[in-house]
């Protein structure tokens, strides 16, 4: 254990080293788990649906899962390695583990939780560790209710200083807003974004939700079925999707068919639904001919202006008509039909209500758009299976 030593900073305290080279092997009944990853001083996020594997990487990390291969390294200190006979035991690991619901003895009270992983040291350093904790995470006055009695914001920060208390190299959190209700999510989204502020600490963090994964990762693992599809920054995964699973999982909700026509330096020219699209920064290795999957965000479409005489003049101009809504709180999600299009629909727009009246769709469906070239992101289409 490392006990609080005075005048450090809260960065010395918790370490300034976090980066992670991570590769978990396990077999199954049934599933294989093969993820290798890196990162180097980011928030990392494992994103991907339930069952993907991302749990069981974790609990690798933190030494609680058996591997049958692989190799872990944390801040430079390998914890585990198949060929060289390394296997740090969890409890000298200096990781700190978050699990789903938190796992909280319900009969101890919030000091007795938070102090539970700390008889190595002295009582008195126990206890100056313990009121650190409270003060950090914002429990003063809960010190001797029983977390039974907590509501579960509450129950979560308790979870978190308990796992800090004995200032972990890195923090592992395995679903941490899943039981909570939306208001709370963001709330503790926040204070734990605060909190890595504070302490300089290492996270990762197991999600499926898709807002947690965008709003707190800086470098995002897209793991599904035991395999990373991508990892890369927010921008990377979310905006250039490697395959067209990644793009699913990811939301992106525009992804439609195209041909390859043109490629002209860095711009790739596309045909589908006879529109001719261009999509730069697309065209490495792509040939004429080629089938493609084509990406858009449903909010970086543009729709045209009343106003706008100029509007034509932009690249990638679509005309189509609105055949269907959907009313969220504070967005309004349009299905378009493309002119000259057979579908049902085509596109999926998001924008604001705000924005939605100030264009005058409540009244015309019939509208014009346009696409960024930079914005249309191209993945070459899988072969079909055999």
């Amino acid at each position: 254990m490392i006990p609080v030593r005075a005048n450090m900073t809260d960065r010395q305290l918790y370490g300034e080293g976090s980066g992670l080279a991570i590769h978990v092997r396990r077999r199954l009944p049934g599933f294989s788990l093969d993820v290798a990853f890196m990162a180097n001083r980011q928030r990392v996020v494992l994103f991907g649906p339930s069952g993907a594997g991302k749990s069981l990487t974790l609990q690798a990390v933190a030494g609680i899962a058996r591997l049958d291969g692989g190799r872990i390294v944390v801040a430079g200190e390998t914890l585990y390695d198949s060929e060289g006979g390394i296997n740090v035991p969890p409890q000298a690991r200096r990781v700190g583990y978050v699990p789903q619901r938190y796992a909280l003895f319900s009969h101890l009270t919030v000091e007795q939780n938070i102090g539970y992983g700390l008889h190595r040291l002295q009582a008195t350093e126990r206890q100056a560790r313990v009121r650190e904790m409270v003060s950090l995470m914002g429990l003063g006055g809960l010190e001797r209710r029983r977390t039974s009695e907590l509501s579960g914001g509450q129950q979560q920060r308790v979870a978190l200083a308990r796992a800090l208390a004995f200032s972990p190299r890195i923090l592992l959190l395995d679903e941490p807003f899943s039981a909570l209700d939306v208001p709370l999510r963001g709330e503790l989204r926040n204070e734990l974004l605060n909190l890595e502020e504070k302490t300089g600490i290492a996270m990762m963090i197991v999600t499926h939700d898709l807002a947690d994964a965008f709003l707190l990762g800086q470098r995002i693992v897209v793991i599904d079925n035991g395999r990373v599809l991508q990892e890369g920054s927010q921008e990377e995964v979310f905006y250039r999707p490697a395959t067209r699973k990644v793009a699913e999982l990811v939301g992106i909700r525009n992804i439609f068919p195209a041909t390859v026509i043109a490629v002209e330096g860095e711009s790739a020219y596309l045909e589908w639904n006879q529109v001719r699209l261009e999509a730069k920064n697309s065209s490495q290795g792509l040939q004429v001919g080629q089938r493609v999957d084509v990406c858009i965000r449903p909010t970086q479409i543009m729709i045209r202006r009343p106003e706008d005489a100029a509007f034509r003049g932009r690249m990638n101009v679509l005309d189509g008509a609105i055949v269907d809504e959907v009313i969220n709180a504070e967005t309004y999600r349009l299905f378009v039909r493309v002119t000259h299009s057979t579908n049902r629909s085509d596109l999926e727009i998001e924008l604001p209500g705000n924005t939605y009246f100030r264009l005058g769709l409540d009244r015309n469906k019939a509208i014009e758009m346009s696409i960024r070239p930079d914005l249309l992101h191209v993945i070459p289409a899988a072969a079909p299976s055999p």
